[in-house]
């Protein structure tokens, strides 16, 4: 990656169109962003375990640093922005990535103190990540797991109010841990001032679906990307957040506090609404289509956090 670079140094816990921009750059600009890890390097070794979240929070304040704000010149408010991801290059500097189980934390469990029932016992594992292959240990075995690096986080700057990159919006994403927004694919979002003001961090260097234990494989890492800025009709931008690669377009719901099943359904019927505005589609029988050949990839499913990606394939809308 010779393009560049915008230091890990440059990074914060919020979107806010308040905070100066770190740099600035052109529209199809290749830049590498560097990355931390979701917890500000907080982890580094077995022995760094938490009885419960809120020890985490107490000591950095939230969650899932994002690295930026980056201006991107030329775009407007009203507008959108649209996000490439071209490399990432997953624990660059430590070779290694961490997973946790900490209790309270989860979708198979409850909040411990809120509850009667014994608490999971806390655990922290180091993971080597090489030459594309983790190795994970797991009660004394260790399993190998193909790296599928990706951005948990990423988001513009709000249209009113700071908020925290360990959130979510419709109106600037925040951290929905969708594994498809990886090399090769372009996140669509809207700017709500001029320059967009655009952040990411959080990357996962492997994730199971839904993120059951709260906690990926999490890295720092090196992203190369590119934006560029157009308006809301050429993205096809219908209300949602965009995810789409060569091979298939997407909607992204992660609203915070809304459940599961009904960050699916809004997906589902903002593509919906895509297909009939934009690919010819009647409205029901975009809705028939995506009854047959529509997909879903969960993200988050961690009280209050969930996240869904709703997508079809590109050969369908030839």
């Amino acid at each position: 990656m010779n393009s560049r670079r915008v230091s890990r140094d440059c990074t914060q816990l919020f979107f806010d169109r308040a905070i100066e921009p770190v740099e600035s750059v052109k529209p199809g600009e290749r830049v590498v962003v560097e990355t931390a890890d979701s917890l500000c390097g907080l982890i580094k070794s077995e022995v760094d375990t938490f009885m419960h979240f809120d020890e985490i929070l107490d000591r950095l304040g939230s969650a899932c640093p994002v690295t930026g704000p980056l201006y991107v010149e030329g775009a407007r408010a009203g507008s959108c922005v649209a996000i490439t991801i071209h490399d990432i290059d997953a624990a660059p500097v430590t070779g290694t990535g961490w997973t946790a189980v900490i209790p309270g934390l989860g979708a198979l469990v409850h909040d411990q103190g809120y509850s009667l029932q014994p608490a999971i016992e806390p655990r922290t594992s180091i993971c080597s990540v090489r030459d594309g292959v983790i190795t994970m240990p797991v009660d004394g075995r260790d399993i190998r797991i193909q790296a599928h690096p990706f951005i948990g986080t990423a988001g513009v700057a709000p249209p009113m109010e700071r908020r925290i990159s360990f959130s979510q919006s419709r109106e600037y994403l925040g951290d929905v841990d969708i594994p498809q927004f990886g090399p090769g694919s372009t996140l669509v979002l809207p700017a709500h001032i001029d320059g967009a003001l655009v952040s990411m961090g959080d990357v996962h260097a492997a994730q199971g679906d839904a993120e059951i234990t709260g906690a990926a494989v999490e890295v720092e890492a090196d992203v190369e990307l590119s934006i560029e800025f157009l308006d809301a009709d050429a993205a096809q931008y219908v209300r949602l957040p965009i995810l789409e690669t060569r091979d298939w377009i997407g909607a992204i719901a992660g609203f915070q506090g809304v459940h599961l099943g009904d960050c699916v359904r809004a997906a589902f019927v903002d593509l919906a609404k895509r297909l009939s505005r934009y690919h010819g589609f009647s409205e029901i029988g975009a809705y028939q289509l995506l009854g047959q050949v529509g997909r879903v990839q969960v993200g988050n499913m961690i009280d209050p956090f969930y996240s869904a990606l709703a997508y079809i394939e590109r050969q369908y809308l030839d």
